[in-house]
């Protein structure tokens, strides 16, 4: 392609001026002295004929020496790789020389995103709502007429700078101090919010040939901001999926010009198909290339100079899979770092960023340039990957300044082999545990946070015990003062730190790997189909509503859809048909777009799984483990309605033929056999399908929905203390299943749509003689939505009886008899 082989390369990065010369080219390369290090430069000088220095935020005199420089030298091409602000004038002086590698207009129409929106507008291709405003003092006036949400870009910035998705007038303000702190003064595109995944696709041209060479899944903030937090090569999508993606990005470039080098194109796979975000004639950032490389061994840097060399370039397919994930770190001061040599020092690791040390602060971040660093890992699959990264990036250790801690001053007197790390509990495990005559160190939630719970606890530190880089600093310092020989928790959001705190200290109990698998439901369905595959159903993430019809067709009607980490029965979709896809995809988007918006503001709402529909009466396990064995304490029956995942009660002991409580208690065994549950509670829950017992999911804490309460009333065995004396040999492990002695139900109050007007009997209730317990959260005034799931619920009441058939008629007796929630509206009967 080219008549000789001197180049000049306008902000090379170093390793494209060093791929350039061993393709053969002599390099003259620009740089503003300014934006990298002299280290950096001397790097790029190393392998350059000559290296010169400009402001680039002097255009004329980038654009002179562009010129001088490239006919000084008689250079067959000029090249701009490098970032945006200064593509299109290089590009402007490269075609007046007759020495573009790409047309103006190409550059033009993929850099600037009014033009892009423009271009795809006049070709008829993915259809997205736009307005662009002159100026960002605009965008107010403009956005009345456009209508919220929607999300405002400036056209010429990059790296997700001052992106933001506004929902109303007052989010502009916050919107406009970001663009301010920028000093842009140049347009900005409106656009209708694409609610989806999101890809990019990194493509090589050459001779206006578009060679596609993968598609990259991103992990992205949800908003308001868009923030990149990882990247995962390739991008795991089905077949027909790819295609489309494929065949949109192609159209794109050509429509545009594009003749030659690298393009980076970002897709969202919405409910109506792939839509182009923005594009770029550049390579991806985030280190993609080396993920492209690590994945396929096809350097995608070196490849743009053998094109321009003139030889032919092949793109491989991957073979491995690839990420880099981010550090999303609470900002703040921090005292010392700690881990990045053991991460360094992972087989899979390939590089590690953490450009922060002792005395320096974490900032906020807002965008790409805030961010907090990163590491790089490769896996067999998309799931390795994954878990790898998620893996190190945790070994990373942050001490910052002392936490807020309540002490009841007591503390120094503990004894270690007595003291206990607890997790968020509620305030009765920790009346349990002082009983038992533990010692108590508390991490609780602002949220959570009780005063009774500074009076039980030894010690108390408030702060996010979800968040490990909060937590692991604490628990170090904590263990060196006072060394505990336990850490719980009985909650779900503390599970998996619990599971890490274990592994650190080497305590036993129930380890992150395997709390990871419990919470994480599509790797334990893919765990165990392999590991116990006769308990086991298809599933498969869910990407886009491709997927959903392609699962549809090769599992059939109906199937699930769900989220991978929630519990609660929250975001539960099931799929009756084709004719619902489009409706169930679009009430993903709103419940993603929502999140957690009732119930605990501990859960997060991401990723989606799909899988098969199980048939059959549904069922809980509660066991205990004692070192690995496990002994199934009761077995309970779940009262359910099909018309939504709120289950309506629980009642025990399970109304089941021997052989059937034969093959629960086999398939419970050999489920926690397969996730690595040695010690704790477990909560299973299964359906007793056509072919047998089949696994839905399970849990390393107790049953919820007042099983705990029905397991003591009809067993004898409060699984709580249980969980809280066993690590400390206080309690002799249970040698066989026990015996019932009564039954037990518990019945949700479920309520009907509308305003709670008031409530009669809750006082007499409470008083019978059969009443375990009543939960009431209905009030006057209380706003009742429709039913959808266990948070709906307006409570629960909780009875015991000589037997599950009589104490199921007498819970739905008492709760449609004494209790009456009368609303607003209805009349006095």
């Amino acid at each position: 392609m080219t008549a000789n082989h001197r180049i000049l390369m306008v902000q090379p990065y170093r390793q494209l001026v060093e791929k350039a010369a061993a393709a053969g080219f002599q390099v003259w390369s620009i740089w503003d002295p300014t934006l990298q290090s002299e280290a950096y430069l001397a790097d790029v000088a190393a392998h350059s004929a000559d290296l010169l220095h400009v402001d680039f935020e002097d255009e004329a005199a980038l654009r002179a020496l562009v010129r001088e420089t490239a006919l000084a030298h008689d250079v067959a091409h000029i090249l701009h790789l490098g970032q945006e602000a200064t593509m299109l004038a290089v590009v402007e002086e490269a075609e007046a020389l007759g020495l573009a590698v790409n047309p103006v207009r190409a550059v033009r129409f993929l850099n600037d995103k009014a033009l892009t929106r423009q271009l795809l507008a006049e070709r008829g291709l993915s259809p997205v709502r736009t307005a662009v405003a002159a100026t960002a003092g605009e965008v107010p006036a403009l956005m009345e007429a456009f209508g919220y949400p929607a999300v405002v870009k400036p056209t010429r910035l990059a790296g997700s700078a001052a992106v933001r998705l506004v929902h109303g007038p007052e989010d502009l303000g916050a919107w406009r101090g970001e663009i301010d702190d920028f000093g842009y003064q140049g347009p900005v595109v409106l656009e209708e919010y694409l609610e989806g995944p999101e890809f990019s696709v990194e493509t090589l041209s050459a001779g206006g040939v578009h060679q596609v060479v993968g598609i990259t899944a991103k992990r992205v903030t949800d908003g308001p901001l868009f923030v990149e937090t990882g990247q995962l090569f390739p991008a795991p999508l089905p077949a027909d999926t790819a295609r489309d993606v494929r065949e949109l990005v192609v159209a794109l470039l050509d429509a545009a010009g594009h003749r030659f080098g690298p393009a980076h194109t970002e897709i969202i796979l919405t409910a109506a198909g792939p839509r182009v975000v923005e594009s770029q004639a550049r390579l991806g950032g985030d280190r993609i290339p080396q993920l492209i490389r690590i994945a396929t061994g096809f350097d995608i840097e070196a490849a743009i100079f053998e094109a321009l060399a003139g030889r032919d370039v092949v793109p491989a397919p991957a073979v491995r899979s690839a990420a880099i994930s981010f550090f999303q770190l609470e900002p703040g001061p921090i005292t010392a770092v700690g881990g990045l040599d053991a991460i360094g020092r992972l087989g899979h690791v390939h590089d590690l960023n953490f450009p922060y040390g002792p005395g320096d602060r974490l900032p906020v971040t807002v965008h790409s340039g805030s961010r907090h660093g990163f590491v790089i890992v490769d896996g067999s699959d998309a799931e390795q990957t994954e878990q790898r990264a998620a893996a190190a990036k945790a070994l990373l250790r942050l001490t910052r300044p002392d936490a807020p801690a309540v002490g009841r001053g007591s503390a120094a007197a503990m004894d270690p082999a007595k003291t206990l790390l607890v997790l968020g509990h509620l305030t009765e495990p920790l009346r349990i545990a002082k009983s038992l005559g533990l010692h108590v160190i508390l991490i609780q939630h602002k949220d959570r946070f009780e005063p009774e719970q500074a009076q039980l606890a030894d010690v108390t530190f408030v702060a996010d015990f979800t968040d490990w880089t909060v937590v692991e600093p604490l628990v170090r310092a904590a263990h060196q003062r006072w060394p505990f020989a336990a850490a719980l928790s009985l909650t779900e959001p503390g599970l998996e730190i619990a599971g890490r705190v274990n592994d650190m200290f080497g305590l036993g109990g129930t380890s992150w790997s395997a709390a990871n698998l419990l919470r994480d439901k599509l790797a334990m369905r893919r765990h165990l189909a392999v590991t116990a595959p006769q308990f086991a159903i298809g599933a498969e993430p869910l990407v886009d509503r491709h997927s959903m019809a392609a699962f549809g067709r090769a599992h059939g009607y109906p199937f699930v859809v769900k989220p991978v980490d929630l519990t609660a029965g929250f975001g539960i979709f099931k799929v009756q048909g084709p004719e619902q896809l489009d409706e169930v995809w679009q009430r993903i988007g709103a419940a993603r777009q929502t999140g957690v918006d009732r119930g605990s503001t501990l859960y997060r709402l991401d990723d989606y799984l799909m899988e098969e529909y199980i048939p059959g009466p549904e069922f809980s396990v509660e066991s205990f483990s004692f070192g690995g064995r496990h002994v199934l304490v009761a077995i309970t029956e779940k009262l359910v309605d099909e018309t939504h995942f709120a289950e309506l009660g629980h009642a025990l002991p399970a109304r089941l033929e021997p052989e059937q409580e034969r093959g629960v208690e086999q398939a419970v065994a050999a489920f926690l056999d397969a996730m690595g549950v040695q010690d704790g509670p477990g909560h299973t829950e299964l359906r007793l399908s056509p072919r047998g017992p089949l696994i839905i999911e399970g849990h390393n804490r107790n049953g919820g929905g007042r099983i705990q309460s029905l397991v003591e009333a009809a067993y004898g065995i409060d699984l709580v203390r249980y969980a809280l004396a066993w690590p400390f040999g206080l309690v002799d492990a249970l040698e066989q299943r026990p015996t019932a002695r009564a039954a037990a139900c518990a019945r949700g109050v479920i309520g009907r749509e509308g305003t709670v007007r008031e409530v009669e009997g809750v006082t007499e209730l409470r008083a019978h003689p059969d009443v375990i317990a009543l939960d009431l959260a209905a009030r006057p005034g209380t706003v009742v939505p429709a039913t959808r799931d266990n948070w709906d619920r307006l409570g629960m009441l909780a009875v015991t009886a000589a037997d599950t058939d009589k104490a199921v008629l007498l819970c739905e007796e008492l709760l449609a008899t004494r209790l009456t929630i009368r609303m607003e509206g209805e009349e006095q009967s």
